[in-house]
């Protein structure tokens, strides 16, 4: 059977570590809310915040260049068209 090799690029590591982040955030400040402890609520807050913040970023530069990937892909099939 085949090998698919998967190139893995900085962005999507990237992705995938801004998700984390924002689960670890949202299972500390969760964990946090059940303890009544108020600091490790609002550190839970915060650090899912900050994944969020990071996961969009990144999504969007992502969406950017798969944007530009597709345009230059569109161009050259018209080109074989005509």
């Amino acid at each position: 059977m085949p090998r698919r090799v998967m190139k893995m690029r900085v962005e999507d590591v990237a992705i995938q570590a801004a998700n984390r982040t924002t689960e670890a955030g949202a299972v500390t400040g969760f964990v946090g809310w059940l303890a009544s402890v108020n600091w490790i609520g609002w550190a839970g807050v915060l650090i899912a915040l900050g994944g969020l913040l990071a996961n969009l970023y990144y999504q969007r530069r992502r969406d950017r260049r798969e944007r530009t990937e597709h345009e230059a892909r569109m161009r050259v099939i018209e080109q074989r068209c005509e």
